[in-house]
């Protein structure tokens, strides 16, 4: 997709590649000529590495994507009605900074960005990650988790 002019409505959910996996936002619209998609962005982690605590934010699409690739990715319209541009962006505009705890497998950027769109969280490529990890995920995120009982 073009960087110079992209085509997107608000609430598309936007594919960034990283190489071994995606990064994804929701477009959020256009303000001072310049898009904005939101996406969930940094972390602070303890000594856990799924202990991990991000935040939802509005960043400009360029510096999100920065040298990536990126496109719109209508795959799950497929299977799952999209929600009213009106409802997407009223639930990213209470959603701007609150803080999330991220895991890789069952709360990921792909899991925010489909429960902007759809209204339910669903993430193909966590769950794909998840059966790459095999039957001990349970056992490896009750490891991770500093809240769960030793």
């Amino acid at each position: 997709m073009s960087k110079e002019n992209p085509k997107f409505n608000v609430g598309d959910i936007i594919s960034f590649s990283r190489g071994l996996y995606h990064h994804w936002g929701v477009y959020y619209g256009q303000e001072h000529g310049k898009h904005y998609v939101v996406n969930v962005s940094g972390g602070e982690s303890n000594s856990k590495p799924l202990a991990i605590t991000s935040k939802l934010v509005k960043e400009e699409l360029n510096k999100v994507a920065g040298k990536s690739a990126y496109s719109v990715y209508k795959e799950l319209d497929k299977h799952n009605e999209p929600r009213s541009p009106e409802q997407m962006k009223a639930d990213m505009d209470k959603m701007i900074g609150t803080k999330i705890k991220y895991d890789p497998f069952g709360k990921n950027c792909q899991h925010f960005a489909t429960q902007i769109r759809y209204g339910k969280e669903i993430s193909p490529e966590g769950e794909s990650a998840a059966k790459s990890v095999g039957k001990n995920l349970s056992d490896f995120r009750a490891e991770m988790d500093p809240f769960s009982a030793k």
